[in-house]
């Protein structure tokens, strides 16, 4: 006997595109028109992104990342994209660096290294592939065990809240194509949490969404 769920809710699909903050002002393919484009192209139903729900309620982007004011909004502005704001804080990755000391030059020697790389990947594609993921991952990792505790303990409860905020988005409006856009430097904590509620969506690469 063959037993056919009859309108099942269709399975939601995530994708995860990283993004570069000022470097996308650089000449490299992965600039501010590419992240235009490529969010277009894909045209997800939802598009997660760094704001907050306070600056979003506003219509305030002055406080968030380049790529969010420059790119995203522009394209949400022109399309029947939807923005869901999942940032809990405005904090950014910089905000939780030391303020002097040995600390604050070694962090802006690996900040340096990380845009060495950044350059190096140049494409979206790159950026968003395994072997720069494994690169980046390093070097945050070196960065964030510069800072002190409170500020790493900060930046991990900041990543798990977005985690938790993306997956309400799941479960209130299931069955849609969602792409979530954060900086390259929370890909490595944001990445493992998705996969254990990977029960609840399919997650793709952004060319597959």
């Amino acid at each position: 006997i063959i037993l056919l769920k009859m309108n099942a809710s269709p399975q939601t699909r995530l994708a995860i595109l990283g993004t570069m903050s000022d470097l996308h002002r650089q000449p490299i393919s992965y600039d501010l028109a590419c992240l235009q484009k490529i969010v277009a192209d894909v045209s997800p139903d939802l598009l997660c992104a760094e704001i907050t729900m306070e600056e979003w309620e506003h219509e305030d982007f002055s406080r968030a990342a380049l790529e969010v004011r420059e790119a995203l909004a522009p394209v949400i502005a022109s399309t029947d994209i939807v923005l869901i704001p999942v940032a809990p804080g405005p904090e950014h990755y910089i905000d939780f660096a030391p303020n002097s000391g040995w600390r604050r030059r070694l962090v802006r020697t690996f900040d340096r290294l990380l845009r060495w790389g950044q350059i190096q990947a140049n494409e979206a594609r790159t950026v968003n592939g395994p072997w720069f993921g494994a690169f980046c991952h390093t070097v945050c990792w070196l960065t964030e065990s510069l800072w002190n505790a409170s500020d790493r303990a900060a930046w991990e409860r900041q990543n798990q809240e977005l985690v938790e905020n993306i997956i309400r988005t799941i479960q209130r409006d299931s069955g849609r194509r969602v792409l979530v856009a954060v900086q390259c430097q929370r890909l490595h904590h944001l990445i493992p949490l998705l996969r254990a509620k990977a029960r609840l969506m399919d997650i793709v690469g952004y060319q597959s969404l």
